[in-house]
């Protein structure tokens, strides 16, 4: 067996990995193949590292074509298998959007945040922090989807990460959301959703989508400043005006 078969195979399990219906059987069904086409059998140890036993013995370009597979089937069971219902905090969602992004760049590219204002969330001494970010964190995640992922942001803002999406369907998901923050109650008083930054990555994978949104966040509070709120009854003309 010669490198450019080891090769073929490695990129047929690539397709099969990067496929959008992939899920944690592909991953089985990618060690079939390769045992089909390389007769080497694939297991894995107990920290989770593929070993491929051959029928012939290795070699060091087995070594390399064992050391490759490992690392992709690892990123992809990172990319297929995380299905969380959790509420991340700053950091936890730092670390998601690294993973998240890392996956886009090898799979579609195609990856979308949303970071957005809660009015009416008031936090400080004396009140119940994770009651209140539990309750919009919950009513948003009900209204993604399952692999999307909801994160607090610290004081009243959130961020929406959106797998496999673009800006459009990020803005279709964050109007689901802002009708479900819109009907919770805060000791009789209402909660809604202000101002929003959407942000997504270039074309060739790169693209830093925290300080995107975050500078698009920001420019959106100025227009609501300028203009003032949305709604009826709100005025037409620009409050400077």
């Amino acid at each position: 067996m010669n490198d450019p078969v080891l090769m073929r195979v490695i990129a047929a399990a690539a397709r099969a990995l990067a496929a959008p219906d992939a899920d944690e059987r592909t991953l089985g069904q990618v060690l079939v193949e390769v045992r089909a086409q390389t007769g080497a059998e694939g297991s894995f140890d107990d920290e989770q590292r593929l070993v491929l036993r051959w029928p012939d013995g290795g070699g060091a370009d087995r070594d390399d074509f064992e050391e490759a597979l490992g690392h992709l089937l690892a990123l992809a069971r990172d990319a297929i298998g995380r299905q969380s219902d959790d509420i991340l905090d700053p950091q936890a969602f730092l670390t998601e959007l690294e993973r998240c992004a890392s996956a886009a760049r090898w799979r579609d590219r195609r990856l979308a945040m949303c970071v957005f204002d809660v009015e009416g969330l008031l936090l400080g001494p004396g009140i119940d922090e994770s009651r209140l970010v539990d309750l919009v964190g919950y009513a948003a995640r009900r209204a993604v989807r399952q692999g999307d992922v909801v994160g607090h942001l610290g004081a009243g803002r959130f961020a929406l990460l959106f797998p496999r999406a673009g800006t459009f369907e990020a803005r279709a998901a964050y109007k689901r959301v802002r009708d479900a923050v819109g009907l919770l109650e805060v000791d009789g008083d209402g909660l809604a959703c202000g101002a929003a930054g959407f942000a997504e990555l270039d074309g060739d994978g790169s693209g830093d989508l925290l300080a995107d949104a975050l500078a698009r966040l920001q420019a959106a509070r100025v227009r609501q400043a300028y203009t003032g709120p949305a709604g009826p009854g709100s005025p037409s003309t620009p409050l400077a005006g």
